[in-house]
């Protein structure tokens, strides 16, 4: 799809610039000084209720704050389900009040069975939570590390990086202020950011026998537990004091209201005597001393290994899992199981009952056994989570009782299900009465969870991450054809987003896949798309070569849509390279096709381009002619978004002609669409052109109010060489 301005320029590299903002744009307020008010972020996950214990650790951490060095890093370590992720969350609630400028956290996954998150991605969500316009983000790792950077210069801001697994994740993340801190846990030491950036270390161990019973009996009842006091202290000890397992232990007790706590001591020990035996013989995954899994991805079944289990407490917890998990329903246990095989690191009530190949209603009301039975946690409203060391114990149950061809189904459910609702979405947010055919399992399936664009951005900005590691696992796992057919139905969602960088990882994981398979359609499909993820990064030199490449194989294969989207965006290609004569080859060929295969999408936005092209030229009459045509179009199906392109080049339209009371009001109805929509990069031409026209009226003042909002948004979006003629126009 093309665009409607033709403002490309290369992102200039000034990270350090002032995020500006204001007006139609949609950007940042601004005070009455004109600073702009940055956004709060209040990123924190929710503290823990009944917080036991951690004192001495808790006073080290404040003590590493109150040391006056460069930035305030912490790294909190210790084996799995000691309790680091709540110590660092709990003392960045208590110490949140020093932070008035907001506190940033993200879960790393460093030690998820699937791929951890990469620093751009985090830093990635950080600028944007900051303020930053996805348009403006640049791509480079080290102009977003820069620009984030700048934006924490003199804030006072807590970062909290929960899950990492390596220094190389962690120091792109780290603030260059001294007024920010960082807190990091980790299972690794992180010995590099110790040295390189000189972190302070808090390694956690398990608790006290005393804090132990303390923090079972927050879940069980502090009266019940004194009732048994020897019973209560044995319980402690078969959870190894870990704080994981106390916690679920404590919450079982609290649910056997006829048993004593010396009953479910005796059932604990032998059930943890029989995982014991479990960890040593049939392929259970174990821990290492560092507490990273050793099993294969969650994906796999898993290989046999050697539990480690004297340091880290994994009998203690494999033991604590069991309990729960032996006294689930087998329709539960299933899809328990079965959630272990999901790539990211959350997921909904859809994706678990793909996964179990069950009802969507048996798979909630498994959802809400399972949180029952602290074995999941819903960490928004119909989301749920795994902590770490239960995802691998979910895998580790799935390939004890369940055949390698059930794990295959039931990735591939999972997969499809990802593609019938990303394609749903791409029609809604493209309003394309085609997209690729994606051969669906058949008609009898479940409706996608929304019904408009609002609804279809919203779904996948939700899945953002798990629609990421859906196309990475389509390809490891061998399922080439989805690993193709995803990236391209995520076209719209990309495009309307501006994750540019994600977009070109999966879109070049589809490219591999396709060629892998020998599927020339889908190469073709997928170097179409690069073509337009290239061009939206200002690479303008590969861009025309992946379109090229693409009408190619189009022709090449017979896919008479493939062929017609191709040309039409090569000759708005041609457009903005100055070849207006090859522009308006291009796109008459494409349009007499879509006229023939009577498509209104395709005929709308070639004639869109068409029109653009008329206006370079100065031939008023025919561009307004195929402009207005295009906008009726536009307007048949639906896309308010192009709607606005249309009006705003009909407001050129009259310009050219010297029409400037016609030309101000066509713009500012343009105008009026692009602010609906949060069309920023057509508002820049849209507010030019008003300004010139307002001007012709004799209205100055409010002229250089237009120039003024334009220059702003280029600003935003890092585009100087629009910057520069604006400025011309406001003078000195």
């Amino acid at each position: 799809m093309q665009r409607a301005d033709d403002t490309r320029n290369s992102f200039s590299g000034n990270a350090g610039a002032v995020v500006q903002a204001g007006g139609i744009h949609g950007g940042l307020h601004l005070h009455r000084s004109g600073e702009p008010v940055l956004p709060v972020p209040r990123q924190l996950p929710l503290d823990v209720p009944d917080f036991t214990g951690r004192a001495d650790d808790l006073r080290r951490l404040d003590g590493f704050l109150a040391a006056g060095r460069a930035v305030a890093v912490a790294v909190v370590t210790g084996p799995p389900g000691v309790g680091k992720t709540t110590l660092a969350v709990h003392w960045a609630h208590r110490g949140s009040p020093r932070f008035p400028d907001g506190q940033l956290y993200v879960d790393l996954r460093g030690f998820d069975p699937t791929a951890p998150v990469p620093a751009h991605q985090a830093l990635d969500s950080f600028v944007r939570a900051l303020g930053v316009a996805p348009e403006r983000i640049p791509g480079p790792l080290d102009e977003t590390a820069a620009l984030y950077r700048s934006l924490l210069a003199d804030r006072r801001v807590l970062v909290v990086l929960d899950n990492a697994v390596d220094v190389g994740q962690v120091r792109p993340l780290l603030p260059g202020s001294a007024t920010c801190a960082v807190v990091v846990t980790s299972r690794n030491r992180l010995a590099g950011l110790v040295a390189g950036a000189g972190a302070r270390r808090v390694v956690l161990d398990v608790l006290p026998p005393a804090e132990s019973v303390a923090l079972l009996g927050a879940a069980a009842g502090a009266e019940r537990l004194a009732a048994e006091p020897e019973a209560a202290g044995e319980l402690a000890r078969l959870c190894g004091h870990l704080p994981l397992a106390l916690g679920i232990a404590g919450e079982r007790v609290a649910r056997s209201a006829h048993w004593t706590v010396s009953d479910l001591v005796g059932e604990f020990a032998a059930e943890q005597h029989r995982l014991d035996l479990l960890a040593t013989g049939s392929g259970s995954a174990g821990f290492a001393d560092d507490g990273a899994a050793t099993s294969t991805p969650a994906t796999s079944t898993p290989a046999a290994t050697t539990s480690t289990t004297a340091d880290d407490g994994a009998g203690a917890v494999r033991a604590v899992f069991s309990w729960s998990y032996r006294k689930l329903p087998a329709g539960v246990a299933r899809v328990f199981r079965g959630l272990g095989r999901h790539p990211g690191p959350e997921f909904g009530v859809p994706a678990a009952a793909e996964l179990a190949g069950v009802p969507e209603s048996e798979a909630r009301s498994a959802l809400e056994a399972l949180v029952d039975a602290n074995l999941l946690v819903e960490v928004d409203r119909g989301r749920y989570g795994f902590h770490d060391l239960l995802r691998l114990y979910a895998v580790e149950r799935a390939g004890a009782e369940e055949t390698a061809a059930d794990g295959a189904a039931a990735v591939r459910r999972l997969l499809e299900w990802y593609l019938r609702v990303a394609d749903a979405a791409d029609h809604l947010l493209t309003r394309r009465s085609y997209c690729v055919p994606l051969d669906h399992r058949g008609a009898d399936v479940p409706p996608a969870p929304f019904t408009d664009h609002r609804g279809a951005g919203a779904w996948c900005d939700r899945e953002h991450v798990n629609l990421m590691a859906a196309i990475r696992l389509a390809a490891d796992r061998g399922e080439h054809s989805l690993a193709w057919r995803l990236p391209v139905a995520l076209w719209g969602f990309f495009f309307l987003r501006k994750h540019w960088r994600d977009w070109i990882t999966a879109l070049t994981t589809g490219l591999a896949s396709a060629r892998a398979i020998g599927d020339r359609r889908g190469e073709a499909w997928t170097l179409h798309s690069l073509r337009e993820a290239h061009f939206s990064m200002h690479r303008t030199g590969e861009a025309p070569e992946y379109g090229r490449q693409a009408l190619d194989l189009f022709r090449e294969v017979g896919d008479g849509w493939g062929i017609r989207e191709a040309l039409s965006n090569l000759g708005y290609a041609h457009r903005l390279q100055g070849r207006p004569d090859e522009a308006l080859a291009h796109l008459d060929e494409a349009l007499a096709l879509w006229r023939r295969g009577d498509s209104r999408w395709g005929q709308a936005w070639t004639l869109h381009s068409l029109g653009e092209t008329y206006l370079d030229l100065g031939r008023w009459d025919e561009a307004e002619q195929v402009l207005r045509e295009a906008l009726d179009l536009f307007g048949d199906i639906g896309h308010r978004q192009a709607e606005g392109f249309a009006r705003g080049g009909i407001g050129h339209v009259h310009l050219g002609r010297g029409s400037s009371e016609a030309a101000v009001a066509e713009f500012r109805r343009a105008a009026a669409l692009h602010e609906e929509v949060g069309d920023r990069w057509s508002a820049v031409r849209t507010l030019t052109g008003l300004g010139r026209a307002l001007r012709a009226t004799g209205e100055t003042a409010a002229a250089l109010n237009c120039w003024r909002e334009a220059l702003a948004v280029c600003e935003d979006l890092n585009d100087p060489v629009t910057a520069a003629g604006i400025r011309a126009l406001l003078g000195p």
